[in-house]
């Protein structure tokens, strides 16, 4: 039963909206699971759950929170190792009808990032823009389809003396789809 209530949890938090209709709120999330072997029997799990929540202040803006939790566990023939990440932060969101049916979205996310790889704990910061087109089906309903984006992040270990970086620019390579309600 608890799984039951999981995963309807877990699909209400997967809606999106895409119009921004002023005094609503804004629920959204992903969940992710992914499971690897290896030939050389190498074993990799990962589990990510991202909810967030915001207020559509206007016609066109919403602002709100986001939170991201991931574990990690590898399993070899030397051992296992595990990975944690923690993020969280504020977003923004600015969509543009193009007609009765169509909307265009760009949302920019600004999180600070906490993990632990093995026994080393790191912390440091991201932010990721994206934008998407929503298509208005009915009853507030859309469909919304993402097109990759552009993030940069800056990750530094306990007791290192420089940071790691990472900047990635997919527009056109990622692709999303999901459904949305506005409440």
């Amino acid at each position: 039963m608890k799984k039951v209530a999981m995963s309807l949890l877990v699909m209400a938090l997967s809606f999106t909206g895409a119009y921004a209709q002023r005094n609503t709120v804004l629920v959204y999330g992903s969940l992710g699971a992914t499971s690897h072997k290896q030939v050389n029997g190498t074993k990799t799990n990962t589990f990510s759950f991202s909810p967030a929540v915001g207020y559509q202040f206007d016609d066109n803006w919403t602002a709100g929170l986001t939170l991201t939790t991931e574990s990690t566990n590898v399993q070899t023939s030397l051992g296992k190792a595990k990975t944690s990440a923690f993020a969280v932060g504020p977003f923004i969101r600015y969509a543009v009808p193009l007609s009765d049916i169509f909307a265009l979205y760009g949302q920019f996310n600004a999180d600070v990032l906490s993990g632990k790889v093995g026994d080393v704990n790191t912390n440091g910061f991201r932010g990721t823009f994206f934008p998407a087109i929503g298509v208005n089906m009915k009853n507030g309903f859309a469909l919304n389809f993402g097109f990759g984006g552009l993030s940069f992040a800056s990750q530094k270990a306990k007791g290192d003396s420089e940071s790691t970086t990472d900047f990635n620019l997919n527009f056109g390579t990622g692709a999303s789809f999901g459904i949305s309600k506005n409440f």
